[in-house]
């Protein structure tokens, strides 16, 4: 598989080198996100000086937490099957999209409920009008938070590597999405029976505004099982 022989060339790198290269796709990454944000809502994608900082360290954070991700599957911790059927692929995106909102939702929960942690988090919540910086302006400690997690769960299921790439490309795309002020969701979403499950802008706009509501990343229904929601 090319994928699989491209992750190898990558072995023959020294950690710094790899760093770089890392750093150099999460900054694109970067970028794409706020060109994106700027197609959808120009007037409200400012950047607020204050917040050059907090993107540069998620920046950084999230630069590690691939290098650490690609260690772990050099040293066969973390296994990826680069044979699979399109069976395999729906499954295993399902599966990682529903077991990470439900650990990712329990990890927000507490965030905010931990005295100790809140005070972290509340970087996150100085953005009450969000916008797709917000995604970013995190604290390191929340950021690699949700890097452990990430990569707990990718290491403890077999997956395939084409579903990794569908769910992240997901997750980036909800991360922003969620994080805008237009809602780009249609207004029969949230009252349509196959979709109110799933979501919206609104959803956790919500949350910026209430943040004793609405937890949950993809889905609604950990915090309507938790009576969370607003």
């Amino acid at each position: 598989m090319i994928f699989e022989s491209w992750l190898q060339q990558l072995s023959h790198f020294n950690l710094v080198t790899l760093f770089v290269f890392f750093l150099a796709e999460n900054a694109i990454l970067l970028f794409l996100s706020i060109m994106l944000g700027k197609i959808i809502e120009y007037e409200n994608t400012k950047l607020n000086k204050t917040d050059r900082k907090w993107i540069f360290s998620t920046l950084m954070c999230n630069t590690f937490i691939t290098l650490l991700g690609y260690e772990l599957y050099l040293f066969e911790i973390l296994k990826i099957d680069f044979t699979p059927s399109l069976l395999s692929v729906l499954a295993d995106m399902l599966l990682l999209i529903f077991i990470m909102d439900f650990f990712m939702f329990c990890f927000h929960y507490l965030v905010h409920y931990l005295k100790w942690f809140y005070p972290i988090h509340q970087l996150h919540h100085t953005h009450v009008e969000t916008s797709v910086y917000s995604l970013f302006v995190l604290h390191p400690i929340e950021t690699f938070g949700f890097g452990i997690i990430w990569l707990f769960s990718i290491t403890i299921f077999h997956l395939n590597f084409i579903s990794i790439i569908i769910y992240l490309i997901l997750n980036l795309l909800y991360g922003i999405f969620g994080h805008l002020k237009t809602d780009i969701f249609p207004g029969f979403w949230s009252k349509n029976p196959f979709t109110k499950w799933i979501s919206t802008t609104k959803f956790h706009a919500d949350h910026h505004k209430n943040e004793a509501h609405n937890f949950g990343f993809y889905f609604t229904i950990w915090d309507k099982i938790f009576k969370t929601i607003f």
